[in-house]
């Protein structure tokens, strides 16, 4: 099988302006997430994948210097960037990461995608984790599929769509125990998330952040604007919103309804051991 990593991102952020070409720990948001991206395993390529406009072919360029693939496809349509890619790659599978996820963990995401393939699902995602810690695992004939019922424009909230076990065959991966922290949050998408972010970097000396890494910290010392508010408002297509704690109900009862699988005890720590 031929998988393809699709890391989506633009510079066109209102509440943090330019947030995935800031720099940070030596490097730009972007770029920590492209090397999270090249350690995957079991992922074939890995693309960034951006829109035609002038302003984001700084994108183009920082993939091109950090030794990975660039397209530049549709503005608002992320479904047809990502199928563009697969149709180029002949690809298999997509992985959706998504440029605001600085932490996007590597282990979390590749032990997805070898579960993925062997169980044969549409649809893949590690659950019950803090919001931008990996990404989904799509099989390309599932992501067409999806395309064909979906406005492509509302296409930003595809795992709303497609992490739907009443159509797609949906595996979820829980994590161990101790990383079970579905109402913290890790996203870069506010001055709030960066502040949070620059006060990780400065608390851990590792080369390179692991979310395990972010947990061990997270036990000595409190991590500002590290929990989500229950109340606060999620985008859903068509201009709808939920409270957070609604949201967690929804996809907590869409895990109960597909395939689930938890990953073994002590299986992170020695991988994150072994990419060190």
């Amino acid at each position: 099988m031929k998988n393809i990593v699709c890391i989506i991102a633009r510079t066109n952020s209102k509440r943090l302006p330019h947030k995935t070409v800031l720099d940070i720990g030596g490097k730009k948001t972007i770029e920590h997430i492209i090397d999270s991206m090249k350690e995957l395993k079991y992922a074939d390529k890995v693309y960034l994948c951006t829109s035609i406009d002038e302003e984001d072919k700084i994108l183009l360029e920082i993939a091109r210097e950090n030794g990975i693939e660039a397209y530049a496809g549709s503005r608002d349509s992320v479904i047809d960037r990502m199928l563009d890619v697969a149709e180029m790659e002949n690809a298999d599978n997509l992985l959706r990461v998504t440029g605001d996820n600085i932490f996007t963990d590597s282990i979390m995401l590749d032990f997805a995608l070898k579960e993925h393939m062997e169980k044969g699902a549409d649809y893949t995602r590690v659950e019950m984790l803090p919001i931008g810690v990996t990404g989904e695992v799509m099989k390309v004939s599932a992501v067409k599929d999806c395309y064909s019922k979906i406005d492509p424009d509302k296409s930003e909230y595809l795992a709303v769509y497609m992490f739907n076990p009443d159509d797609y065959k949906c595996l979820t991966v829980l994590p161990p125990e101790k990383f079970i922290l579905p109402y913290q949050t890790l996203t870069v998408d506010t001055p709030q998330d960066w502040e949070r972010t620059q006060f990780i970097f400065d608390h851990i000396s590792e080369k390179k952040i692991y979310f395990g890494d972010i947990v061990t910290l997270s036990e000595k010392t409190d991590i500002p604007h590290y929990d989500m508010e229950k109340d606060g408002l999620v985008k859903l297509p068509n201009d709808e919103s939920i409270t957070y704690g609604e949201f967690r109900e929804m996809y907590e009862s869409r895990i109960k309804k597909s395939i689930q699988l938890t990953m073994e005890e002590g299986y992170y720590d020695s991988e994150r051991n072994k990419r060190r």
